[in-house]
């Protein structure tokens, strides 16, 4: 074909998709690009062969960060066989299925991602599993992944054991942007069905979708992880273990052992100053005469006694107020502009592609929460059965006080900050007896155990334990004089 009809079949082609970008044309080869988002744009490269239109053309797609190689190859066996099967204009044959895939396909952007999530749910199966607690095999089902490519949908099926959860998860078109056909979402997740319990799914899925959320504004996965986690710490809470070992934990092995024995004589002065403020003085041998001068002397003495007590230890208490201020604003400081390092200078904000960290976060979480072990005992955190799970939950609900019940609820799992799954008995164990403030033992986090139904403050764990224990010699002192 001459090089005038060439050009005629171009015109035609561009005449019937304006939004093709035609890059070059000469009469040997043609290059255009097109997109639907500025995340799926795509570059082809049409060469006309010498006796042109007998001798098919030849289309070939470059390699990127939207293409990968196995989008390319499929792609290029898909044009190349519509060439094969058209005798003339085969260039706008082969343009109008480029721009259909482009437009039809939704996984387009996120193609690589797609390719490493299915892998990855195909190698997350493990053997079937057998409990000692059971006297049947627990089967286990194959956890699945599938695809919708016109829907731009992904039925994810995730099974451990016999936990499961079903899901699906919906690519926005803008992937990795959002618009409003997913309601803000560059992915959409829709939880379908699961047996785990209402409180632990509402958790997996909030800070699944809080880290998409985050990385389509630009954060790093790394940053979205740690920022969506669902267990939120005080602003004043101090995290940094090391800084916390230097600061305060340091004084935990001296000081604070003087401090308890000061704060319970303390505690034991101010009871009897209120016993003696309130107790009658009588002058001996008046048969009981009431001596009210003396009386109110040594209430108002007692009264003195304790705002003086009382002032001293608030002085005290206002110095580790100042000290856990200059803490908080220490971190906030380290805190500050934690988005500054992912915008731009021109104010706009980059979107992460977020679609392999959800899938791997929900096989991370869903399968790993099943076997899972409290770091203080050992022990499996759930229980093989889901309806002991649920059996738990409800027993922790309801108003109940016999012996099981109590027994059920000290099983009842809680996840800490550092991401950790406790015992209910096990981590108020930790958290409310000495030493306080410790990191979490599994793994060397170098985080502080924290979870939001303990106190953090460990100056208020101190005093709590340490009245706890005059207590408890209270009474073994009136049992010995009994």
């Amino acid at each position: 074909m001459s090089h005038n009809s060439i050009q005629e079949e171009v015109a035609e082609a561009q005449s019937m998709f304006p939004a093709v970008s035609v890059l070059i044309s000469t009469s040997s080869f043609l290059i255009a690009t097109y997109q639907r988002t500025p995340y799926t744009r795509i570059k082809m490269t049409i060469t006309f062969p010498s006796g042109y239109p007998t001798h098919h053309l030849i289309v070939s797609i470059d390699q990127d960060a939207v293409v990968p190689p196995g989008l390319k190859k499929k792609l290029e066996k898909e044009l190349n066989n519509v060439s094969l099967e058209q005798p003339t204009q085969q260039v706008r044959a082969v343009w109008e299925r480029f721009v259909s895939f482009v437009d039809t396909n939704l996984f387009l952007p996120c193609w690589k991602e797609l390719r490493q999530c299915v892998e990855m749910v195909q190698k997350s199966d493990t053997v079937a599993v057998t409990s000692k607690s059971t006297p049947n095999k627990l089967k286990q089902k194959q956890s699945t992944i599938t695809l919708y490519e016109s829907k731009g949908k992904i039925k994810l099926s995730l099974h451990n054991e016999a936990y499961y959860i079903n899901c699906f998860i919906t690519i926005d078109p803008c992937y990795p942007d959002f618009s409003a056909a997913t309601g803000g979402k560059s992915c959409l997740l829709e939880l379908r069905s699961t047996n785990f319990p209402e409180t632990i799914t509402n958790m997996f899925m909030t800070q699944a979708q809080d880290i998409v959320r985050r990385m389509q504004e630009g954060l790093s996965s790394e940053k979205a992880m740690n920022l969506s986690n669902p267990v939120k710490v005080p602003k004043n809470f101090h995290l940094n273990i090391d800084e916390f070992k230097e600061k305060y934990k340091t004084s935990l092995t001296k000081d604070t052992i003087s401090n308890i024995k000061h704060d319970t004589e303390a505690l034991k002065k101010v009871t009897d100053l209120r016993n003696k403020e309130s107790s009658a003085v009588r002058s001996p041998g008046d048969n009981g005469y009431v001596d009210h001068k003396a009386l109110a002397k040594e209430r108002k003495d007692a009264r003195r006694a304790i705002q003086k007590l009382t002032d001293d230890e608030k002085a005290e208490d206002q110095k580790l107020e100042e000290k856990e201020l200059a803490w908080k604003l220490e971190e906030q400081k380290r805190n500050a502009g934690y988005y500054d390092v992912y915008i731009p200078t021109g104010g706009t904000i980059t979107p992460q592609p977020s679609l392999y960290v959800l899938v791997t976060f929900l096989i991370q979480k869903v399968k790993g929460l099943v076997v899972e072990t409290c770091p203080c005992c050992n022990k499996r955190v759930l229980p093989v059965c889901p309806d002991k799970l649920e059996s738990i939950y409800s027993s922790s609900s309801s108003g109940k006080s016999d012996k099981q019940t109590k027994e059920m609820r000290k099983m009842k799992p809680y996840r800490t900050y550092c991401g950790c799954w406790y015992h209910k008995s096990c981590l108020n164990t930790l958290l409310t007896e000495p030493p306080f403030g410790i990191e979490c033992p599994n793994f060397n986090y170098g985080r502080r155990v924290f979870h939001p139904e303990w106190p953090g403050d460990v100056k208020q764990l101190e005093r709590e334990w340490a009245a706890k224990q005059a207590r408890m010699r209270e009474v073994e002192d009136a049992m010995m004089f009994l």
